[in-house]
């Protein structure tokens, strides 16, 4: 019998599933105790990142909630890009996600890297998958995700990271709409931009070019209603940013824009 016991557990040992990254994702008491069920949904040897939460996470094996609210910390190391935009494109990431209130606990630039530790109090961490597939359709790549303790860390590269909000500016009239009264557009290779808003509408210009790295090139500002005004662009000038000086509210029925070469 004693044999037969010992053998059982040798066979345990021997076929059991092994994966750091999974165990680290999950926690060893889970690995634990579900490691013949992790066999079975990692058949591969190999898998990226992103495959692995997805997997752990359509099996309900991605522990994200707590039993109340609580102060969470996550770290975020962006690996080359620059620091404005990776700065934006992850507040601007998690604003989409419905975090509005968080603040940096931490921030660390050390050569190419850049590493900010951000706390909010909720009820769950935030959904690395759905984190993810937003930091993606902003031109970013996750380069891992790992669990250090209580804390998730996210490794990036926002190297080729876009403005996802952002219109490209065209040499045709086009209508936009946005809620918040902040419009953001790419600017391709024009001299000159045009921007007309509702007559009823009372828009106090504030309109801001920056380079690629969203290094600021230029601010107007005209402390006076306007309706219809024409604004050189700055020589390598990427994006362009319209808002009004004091409220988006006195423009919130849109801006009609155009391109002038």
């Amino acid at each position: 019998m004693k044999k037969l016991i010992v053998f059982i557990m040798l066979m345990n040992i021997l076929f059991a599933f092994e994966n750091s990254k999974i165990e680290n994702l999950m926690g060893k008491e889970q690995f634990t105790s579900y490691n013949q069920l992790l066999s079975k949904i990692f058949p591969k040897k190999h898998y990226t990142i992103y495959e692995i939460l997805d997997i752990l996470k359509n099996n309900g094996l991605l522990d994200l909630f707590f039993t109340e609210p609580r102060v969470v910390t996550t770290n975020f190391t962006f690996k080359g890009g620059d620091n404005i935009l990776n700065t934006k494109i992850l507040n601007d990431s998690l604003r989409s996600l419905g975090y509005y209130y968080f603040y940096p606990k931490n921030i660390i630039k050390q050569k190419d890297k850049l590493s900010i530790d951000i706390e909010f109090k909720s009820e769950h961490y935030i959904d690395p998958v759905s984190f993810i597939d937003e930091i993606n359709s902003r031109g970013c790549e996750i380069l891992d995700v790992s669990r250090e303790g209580e804390e998730y860390l996210y490794k990036l590269s926002c190297e080729n990271g876009i403005i996802k909000e952002a219109n490209i500016l065209t040499d045709e009239n086009e209508m936009y709409l946005k809620a918040n009264g902040v419009y953001w557009l790419v600017n391709d290779d024009f001299n000159k931009i045009n921007i007309q808003t509702k007559n009823i509408d009372f828009w106090h210009p504030s309109v801001w070019f920056y380079d690629e790295q969203l290094n600021l090139l230029n601010n107007i500002k005209i402390n006076k209603k306007r309706t219809n005004i024409t604004l050189n662009i700055p020589a390598s000038c990427k994006y362009i940013k319209i808002m009004d000086i004091y409220s988006g509210e006195n423009f919130k029925r849109g801006i009609i824009v155009k391109g002038l070469k």
